[in-house]
């Protein structure tokens, strides 16, 4: 089946920029990341709507948020999702997730097969990154639901008596709508992967 590389008007900039290091990436994906287990079997359009649109997303709303610059986890990442495609769109320092070596040796040769700098990655604890970390952006595509990272983070308020500044970005649903407190926003945002199809992004910042 013959897939489209499109992307809605809000992304086009980043596809007329990098097409073809993302289509090598959905390449990739299609056939060692299927082949190794890192994602499951799917059609070349699904790849490329849900993981290399629905990724660079993540992406527009840092730059919409102004904090580019920012350090950017990607925690739980599996096969690079969404921190592979923020890399190649990006001069951002990233830094993938995972706590399984067999994903992080697969990742570790693509970064070498698609030349990309500014990103590594490691075997590392997130809830610990998550309690440690400040004034960072740390991405969650199937890590945590929006709900469990709220409570992990308070947690680390409590404990610390302070805020860290991070920003958090979570893929959501339309259903989970979660409901901004006295010390997290929460802003749902949805958003375009194809004509069609729309997915959703949870924007957790500290009030």
């Amino acid at each position: 089946m013959i897939y489209s590389p499109q992307i809605p008007k809000w992304g086009e900039k980043y596809l007329e920029e990098k097409e073809e290091k993302l289509v090598d990436y959905h390449n990739w994906l299609s056939t060692t990341g299927i082949k190794t287990g890192l994602i499951s079997q799917k059609t070349d359009q699904h790849i490329w709507d849900e993981f290399i649109v629905h990724s660079l997303y993540f992406y527009k709303i840092i730059e919409d948020l102004g904090v580019k610059k920012r350090s950017i986890f990607d925690l739980g990442t599996g096969a690079g999702i969404p921190g592979i495609p923020i890399s190649i769109v990006s001069s951002a320092n990233v830094l993938l997730v995972d706590n399984k070596k067999s994903r992080i040796f697969e990742l570790e040769r693509l970064i070498k097969i698609l030349k990309i700098e500014d990103v590594v990655v490691e075997e590392k604890n997130a809830i610990e990154l998550i309690n440690t970390k400040e004034n960072v952006v740390f991405t969650l595509r199937c890590y945590l639901s929006t709900s469990s990272l709220i409570k992990e983070t308070k947690k680390t308020v409590k404990k610390t008596k302070k805020l860290n500044n991070n920003i958090y970005l979570v893929s959501s649903n339309k259903k989970n709508k979660i409901k901004t407190d006295k010390k997290f926003h929460v802003k749902h945002e949805k958003f375009l992967i194809n004509k069609n199809d729309y997915r959703f992004i949870d924007v957790i910042t500290s009030m």
